[in-house]
């Protein structure tokens, strides 16, 4: 018995494990080095190319949200992946921290993997609050 439930939280682990795919890290990273030049326009739209949401008015609020914050705390200076977490197949939530000199950012993109389309951006969402920085990592 306890050889299985061994074996059951490696399995676990190894479906948890899986990578990020190359094309989110070349689109969250070209993204992420768009927004340190300070060209949010070309971050966004390279951000959710091939999504049929791509000039909603929830992501024109988030880029004028990032404007704003920009004006205030200046260009970022770096960025990493705190978390890459995988619903299914076709479902993945990246997490990121992006650096300021005053404070940190937290990032969360939701994706999703279209048979037909490729990986679509279903979800984008920026946290400055200081106490929700650490709320999903506990």
């Amino acid at each position: 018995m306890r050889w299985a439930l061994v074996g059951m939280v490696a399995l676990g682990m190894i479906a948890q494990a899986q990578p990020v795919p190359r094309e989110l890290e070349r689109r969250t990273s070209q993204f992420f080095k768009l927004l340190m030049a300070g060209e949010i326009e070309r971050a966004y739209e390279q951000l959710a190319q091939g999504n049929p949401q791509r000039d909603s008015l929830w992501l024109e609020q988030l880029r004028e949200r990032t404007r704003q914050f920009q004006r205030r705390h200046g260009l970022p200076l770096g960025w990493e992946l705190l978390r890459a977490e995988w619903h299914g197949k076709a479902l993945l939530r990246l997490e990121y921290l992006e650096y300021y000199d005053a404070l940190p950012l937290r990032w969360e993109l939701l994706f999703y993997r279209s048979p037909r389309r490729g990986w679509l951006l279903l979800q984008l969402r920026m946290e400055e609050r200081p106490e929700a920085l650490l709320r999903r990592a506990e």
